[in-house]
């Protein structure tokens, strides 16, 4: 059975949801779980360990277009895979990082951290 694949040439990343960031070329999202060990002598030399915080991170990059997002800004995060409704990451997270850089070429870009501050929907399809 053949896999679907998806072109991501129609994603996005918009801060606050419904705000779409001119100018991304990309963007990455991390999630997290933690474990804390449980291993007893019950386990007999086998660690033993148990999920115990979930937590997602990310970046997302492009040309500079206006004013740079305020760093510190509690917000909502969209990140678009595609057009597509059910194709994306949404989630409340706090901009805590600008990276601005410029080349001998002339292009200005900006990236971005963010860190997420509660449950993140991840996509459904």
């Amino acid at each position: 059975m053949a896999s679907t694949k998806y072109a991501g040439n129609a994603g996005a990343a918009e801060v606050p949801t419904g705000s779409a960031i001119a100018g991304i070329k990309s963007w990455t999202i991390d999630l997290v779980y933690e474990v804390g060990e449980t291993t007893s002598f019950d386990d007999v030399g086998v660690g033993a360990f148990l999920p115990t915080v979930s937590h997602w991170s990310g970046t997302f990059e492009g040309y500079k277009t206006g004013v740079p997002l305020t760093i510190g800004a509690v917000t909502t995060i969209t990140l678009e895979e595609t057009a597509t409704a059910t194709q994306q990451f949404v989630g409340a997270c706090i901009i805590t990082g600008l990276h601005a850089s410029a080349g001998h070429d002339g292009i200005v870009t900006y990236s971005y951290d963010f860190q997420g501050t509660a449950a993140l929907t991840i996509p459904t399809a």
